[in-house]
């Protein structure tokens, strides 16, 4: 299921920069997509797919928002962008449309205002749907990973083809022996080993046994994985908290 997430990365184009600072600025809010009131991981919203249509699970695994959309994404400021047929929309936490579905394309909430694609141009809407920037830009906003980096784990570093980890003097701290790796989020690295993905910890410790066709950070305590095209989400033991659905 290729088309999870990364699809968006690296999809669009930079719009003029005073536009691009409203995007980029997603990084530093990523931490809030999707939170509730309290901001407890029961309160945090993860999409899903099952029989074709997507929806919303919490953190506890009980779903939330019943499938029902062609295509979902993670929340952001309390929208969640939502594909019905070829056209772009939002939804709230409760699963209610709050923009409808009309766009010919769209992308996350950053700071109250979403890029959207109107006809060929782009611009972008505010949370309530109504146009902030007018679309007369040929070129849409770039898109990024909604994920925060541990600013305290080792960086990756590639020896021979493989890789491992290293501390901030250079030191290898994690031998190089991944096929691929990520960066550390909430404690936990990706990384790809006899062409399956699994999670290591700081110490290089495996937690979660490399036996996924796909895996994605983890958020929130949960992180997304991919098995015979199916999408399931697991907890920092490995365990299912939903399983693989298509």
């Amino acid at each position: 299921m290729k088309d999870s997430l990364n699809n968006f990365i690296g999809k669009h184009t930079l719009l003029p920069a005073v536009l691009i600072l409203v995007t980029l600025v997603a990084t530093a809010c990523s931490r809030q997509a999707a939170e509730g009131p309290t901001g407890e991981r029961s309160e945090i919203l993860f999409p899903i797919v099952d029989g074709g249509q997507w929806g919303f699970i919490n953190g506890d695994g009980h779903l939330a928002i019943a499938p029902g959309f062609d295509r979902a994404w993670d929340f952001s400021e309390g929208r969640a962008l939502v594909r019905v047929g070829n056209r772009y929309g939002f939804i709230d936490t409760e699963g209610e449309v709050v923009i409808p579905a009309v766009y010919a394309d769209a992308w996350h909430f950053t700071e109250g205002l979403a890029p959207v694609q109107v006809d060929s141009l782009w611009g972008y809407i505010d949370m309530d749907g109504n146009i902030a920037v007018d679309p007369t830009y040929a070129t849409g906003a770039q898109s990024i990973e909604w994920t925060t980096y541990d600013s305290d784990a080792p960086g990756r570093v590639q020896i021979g083809g493989q890789f491992g980890y290293r501390d901030t003097d250079g030191n290898v701290v994690i031998d190089a022996q991944y096929d691929q790796a990520w960066l550390f989020s909430e404690g936990f690295a990706r990384v790809k080993v006899g062409g399956k993905w699994g999670f290591i910890d700081k110490t290089g410790r495996q937690v979660v046994s490399p036996t996924y066709d796909q895996a994605w950070d983890f958020r929130n305590g949960l992180a997304r994985v991919e098995v015979n095209d199916s999408l399931g989400y697991i907890d920092t033991s490995g365990n299912f908290l939903w399983p693989p659905t298509r």
